[in-house]
């Protein structure tokens, strides 16, 4: 086994593992930031880098949730999208427009490629998936799933979402043929396409009610689907959506209550005075939007469980709005009946041939309700909890101890910076995860604005490491071989 070097020069690299939205911004702020000395690696098992679930979409009627002018890959060029979508996309776009996510994603592939080409030679993609990582040396060492090997000086976990949780509902087998578990999993929803089942059976039952549901209620009528879609949660509650308003002037800071009582007392206080202004409470959440992190963190452990367990649903359907396009089309279905909004909690799930029967207790009657479906599919959203999440890279992290689930069990314990915390609670010097992952530590880690700020400050940190420490001579990608 052996390094490559080019020309005797010392090299820095920085592999990122995970090609989605934030896998790219994160490599294309690297090579931004840096200089000729630093590569980057990019391990990424689909043919596509940067677009990830919610931009890899086929459907031009999936919408992006934000709009343009708060959706640009770089948080110093607010209007960076914006051009380019001028540029390449519509002539006409707007600022206050909802781009389809397919554009988006082809966005993000662009921003990637322009660094690559600005900076030759110092980026390489390797379409292969990362099963563990452990030090050797000075370096990382990380295996992929062919058998190869890779050596980086820094290791970034950019895992993005992943799939739902599995689902025990009360009579349902291992070997259902009518229940889908994860609805973007390859070829998933095809499984419930129109020609399945008869009369009644051509419905399909969603569970769970907030974005995720929605995308796929799209999708499915999108492939033609007729019969009713009915959607189960346990409130019933459907994401708002988007309403131009008027700015909010901010109002928490650091002598604002501390408790989940006080804080929601203090935003219908604001609620209030906004309405009797002639805004909305539209206006008072998203004033909140840049101190969400910090509200997060002021919390202490017991009142972030008490959010979770109580406020959680009204505050994510408040504050992960839709666009106002979609808004408008599900109101239309659910007033003409073709989707149905149900609250309750499933006692029964019963399947034969031909489809499933579904029995719910409603939230607000206590009675017994039933649906008969062709089709069950799992909306409930990615799956955060670590210890349930089938990944070969974390879970083979977990079990030499280099991460740990966070103590609420929403994703890796991190440090502020994003450093992945052992078992022990040591953080890591050289490995580091960013999006969804920090949901634990930040709360408000899911969405472009969040997670781009995520990517310039850690792009910062690693190449501050690179200045500080005297690299290993090794080409721009160190590769050591699989014996086998």
């Amino acid at each position: 086994m052996h390094r490559t070097s080019r020309n005797g020069i010392s090299h820095f690299t920085v592999a990122i593992i995970g090609g989605g939205f934030a896998g790219a911004t994160v490599a294309a702020q690297v090579l931004r930031q840096s200089s000729a000395t630093v590569s980057v690696v990019l391990v990424e098992r689909s043919a596509r880098v940067g677009r990830g679930i919610a931009y890899g979409t086929p459907c031009a009627q999936h919408l992006l949730n934000v709009p343009v002018k708060n959706m640009s890959a770089y948080p110093d060029d607010p209007e960076h999208l914006l051009r380019w979508a001028r540029l390449h996309h519509e002539v006409n776009v707007k600022p206050c427009d909802f781009l389809p996510r397919p554009v988006y994603g082809r966005y993000v592939a662009f921003v990637l490629q322009q660094e690559i080409e600005l900076h030759p030679g110092r980026f390489e993609r390797v379409q292969d998936e990362a099963v563990s990582v452990a030090r050797l040396g000075g370096m990382a060492e990380i295996r992929l799933l062919s058998g190869e090997m890779l050596l980086a000086d820094k290791v970034v976990l950019a895992l993005g979402n992943f799939p739902p949780g599995d689902l025990r509902l009360p009579g349902k087998t291992p070997h259902s043929q009518h229940y889908i578990a994860d609805p973007w999993a390859p070829g998933a929803l095809g499984a419930a396409s129109p020609n399945q089942g008869r009369g009644k059976d051509q419905s399909v039952l969603l569970l769970g009610s907030g974005l995720t549901s929605l995308d796929v209620a799209i999708a499915l009528r999108g492939q033609g689907c007729s019969g009713t879609i009915h959607l189960l949660s346990r409130r019933g509650l459907l994401p708002h959506n988007h309403e131009a308003t008027a700015i909010w002037t901010p109002f928490w800071d650091e002598n604002s209550p501390r408790t989940v009582r006080g804080l929601l007392r203090l935003i219908r206080t604001q609620v209030e005075a906004a309405q009797r202004l002639g805004s909305s409470w539209r206006a008072v959440i998203d004033s909140l939007r840049p101190f969400t992190q910090t509200i997060w963190r002021s919390l202490s452990r017991q009142e972030r469980r008490r959010f979770l367990r109580h406020a959680r649903p009204y505050w994510e359907v408040h504050r992960h709005r839709v666009a106002p396009e979609i808004g408008v089309a599900l109101a239309s279905q659910i007033q003409n009946g073709w989707i149905e909004i149900h609250a309750g909690r499933i006692v029964a799930y019963a399947e034969d041939a031909d489809g499933i029967d579904v029995t719910y207790r409603g939230r607000k009657s206590g009675e017994l309700e039933s649906l008969r479906v062709g089709r069950v599919i799992n909306c409930t959203g990615p799956e955060v909890d670590c210890r349930r999440i089938e990944n070969l890279l974390l879970t083979n992290l977990m079990r030499e101890n280099m991460a740990r689930p966070d103590s609420l069990f929403l994703g890796l314990d991190t440090s502020e910076d994003g450093a992945l915390r052992d078992a022990h609670g040591a953080a890591s010097d050289f490995l580091y995860a960013l999006g969804p992952s920090r949901k634990a530590s930040l709360w408000e880690t899911m969405a472009v604005p969040e997670i781009r700020i995520q990517a310039s400050q850690l792009a910062t940190l690693l190449l501050a490491g690179c200045e500080l420490e005297e690299p290993m001579q090794h080409g721009p990608v160190a590769r050591l071989h699989s014996a086998a």
